[in-house]
């Protein structure tokens, strides 16, 4: 439902109780299908707006915080920098949610599955676009707002049975029943068609209306939560989840979808390592096969034989011929059905020097084959421990199953420059969980692998968090800077869970870089911490 218009709504609803008054900081991108609208709220915090374009699996997300741009980042729209907000509503009839600006211009977020794109309108024009800016700039907008908004119009067929049904009968009987459902519902799109339906337990057109009814006040109030099953990405709803699902409730569907964008980076990051993997597997499995199947043991071992025949033949000739050309025939004392054999011979090599060469060639041949062999034993068990890992890896369904396999296995784009070399690459033996594409929290697994993270992994710029009063994992923030307070709160939150404090409704946790953090003289894991700031959260598993 990420980009339903319902859900759209409701999240427009949250951003202009956030943002109107306040004013646009900057607005950004940092990677091709993403950018970044940076705001101030007028109480002086720091909100963005993540919108990621052409994905179905991500829409909008905030964080707090101010994330400036890097050098590979590009600024957008720079004219409306520093403008008001006057207001952010949803688009009556489509899914668009607006940014209205003291100065005239509107940001408008188009958010259509297969057309996301940020524009900036001015009187009735597109003057700029984050994406096909030189197709779209100076083209007119369509702002049309004739007909009733959508939740107006929707109130009235679900508050309505004859209307429901005379509609539901006017869409005909040749489409599937949820794309007429989806045809006749404003905002509905068939996904949630197809729910409404299974709500009905059918097509009967009373049950669908009674579903509808119901269904229409559960979209008046959102329940926002992100369902999470092993096996399957994360979900994201407005709805109540089914009791077989496992639902984190939140109390804003901003925050909802916030989390489920969290997750599902991490589900997108760590599938994408894990096909890293299995492709490295794969290739290496066709590599081994390919070699097993290159060079042929029992060639190699009949060659072996047939020279040290010839050697014994040339041995027992020795006296009786004269090598004259490159070839002899001797009497064949091996086999009486072919009482002479020719063999090939070096002219220039008397009949015992030719002897002494094939049982020359006969012990180096025999050398290959041990090696060979050798070879492919070592192959063969190789290949069976690849093809095992290949199997572990597809049946791996939960994350932690997935991380567990890939955290026992080298990264196959690892390249060691050598024992000692400054870009030799360490695989640390922690927790390992990435909360944006960018942005990865380490968490230590015991006293003596807390000591190792602090004070071996982490660098100095790095953020160092910990329950407060309470035992617990060391955790280090990497690629986030002290502004980034959604990321240092979702690491704080994964902190708190990681402590003994786990089962309290609230923990403190201190963070810091960790420059400001020294060993201590008591046990392994101490430590001294210095300019600490102090965030309190509920602990959450990662």
């Amino acid at each position: 439902m990420l980009r339903n218009y319902f859900t759209l709504y409701h999240a427009a609803s949250e951003l202009n109780e956030q943002l109107s008054g306040g004013y646009i900081f900057e607005i950004h991108s940092q990677d091709k299908n993403e950018i970044t609208l940076g705001f101030v709220t007028i109480d002086g915090r720091h909100l963005q707006l993540i919108v990621t374009v052409r994905s179905q699996d991500f829409s909008l997300s905030t964080r707090e915080g101010l994330n400036r741009k890097r050098r590979n980042s590009a600024g957008i729209m720079s004219r409306v920098f520093e403008q008001q907000v006057t207001g952010v509503s949803m688009a009556p009839n489509d899914r668009e949610i607006r940014f209205s600006l003291d100065d005239g211009h509107t940001v408008v977020l188009r958010l259509y599955s297969a057309d996301t794109n940020v524009l900036l309108v001015r009187n009735g024009q597109i003057v700029d676009a984050f994406k096909d800016c030189r197709e779209l700039e100076g083209t007119p907008f369509d702002d049309d707002t004739r007909g009733a908004a959508v939740f107006r119009s929707l109130e009235s067929i679900a508050t309505s049975k004859s209307l429901f049904v005379q509609k539901l009968e006017g869409s005909g009987h040749i489409e599937p029943i949820e794309n007429r459902l989806s045809a006749i519902l404003p905002g509905f799109d068939r996904r949630l068609a197809r729910r409404l339906v299974a709500r009905a337990g059918g097509e009967e057109p009373e049950a669908l209306y009674q579903a509808l009814a119901a269904l229409f006040y559960e979209l008046a109030s959102p329940s926002p939560c992100v369902i999470e099953k092993p096996g399957h990405p994360p979900a994201f709803s407005i709805l109540e989840a089914s009791g077989d699902d496992t639902a984190t409730l939140f109390d804003t569907v901003l925050d909802a979808m916030s989390h489920y964008s969290r997750k599902m980076h991490s589900h997108v990051h760590l599938h994408e390592k894990a096909d890293e993997v299995r492709k490295e597997l794969v290739k290496k499995i066709g590599k081994a096969e390919k070699e097993l199947a290159s060079r042929d043991s029992a060639e190699m071992e009949a060659a072996a034989g047939r020279y040290e025949t010839f050697g014994h033949l040339l041995t027992g000739a020795i006296g009786k011929v004269r090598p004259g050309s490159d070839q002899v025939t001797v009497p064949n004392l091996f086999d009486p059905a072919f009482p002479q054999k020719t063999i090939s011979v070096k002219p220039e090599l008397n009949i015992q020097e030719n002897a002494a060469w094939y049982f020359e060639q006969a012990s180096k041949s025999r050398k290959k084959l041990k090696g060979l062999l050798g070879r492919h034993a070592k192959l063969r068990r190789e290949l069976l421990g690849l093809q095992y890992s290949l199997e572990e890896l597809n049946a791996a369904e939960t994350p932690d199953e997935i991380q567990q396999l890939l955290s026992a296995k080298p990264s196959p784009s690892h390249k060691s420059t050598g024992q000692g070399g400054k870009n030799e690459e360490k695989r640390a033996p922690f927790r390992t969980i990435p909360l944006t594409r960018t942005i990865t929290l380490y968490v230590g697994r015991n006293a003596e692998n807390n000591d190792l993270l602090t004070f071996d992994h982490a660098r100095p710029d790095d953020i160092w968090l910990h329950a407060r009063g309470a035992s617990g994992s060391h955790c280090v923030l990497k690629g986030a800077g002290m502004h980034n307070m959604s990321e240092i709160r979702r690491a704080a939150e994964i902190a708190a869970w990681y402590s003994s404090a786990r089962n309290s409704g609230m923990v403190p946790v201190i963070y810091t870089q960790k420059k400001y953090v020294r060993k201590s003289k008591g046990a392994a894991g101490s430590v001294i911490v210095e300019r600490e700031k102090v965030v309190m959260v509920a602990p959450r598993e990662a």
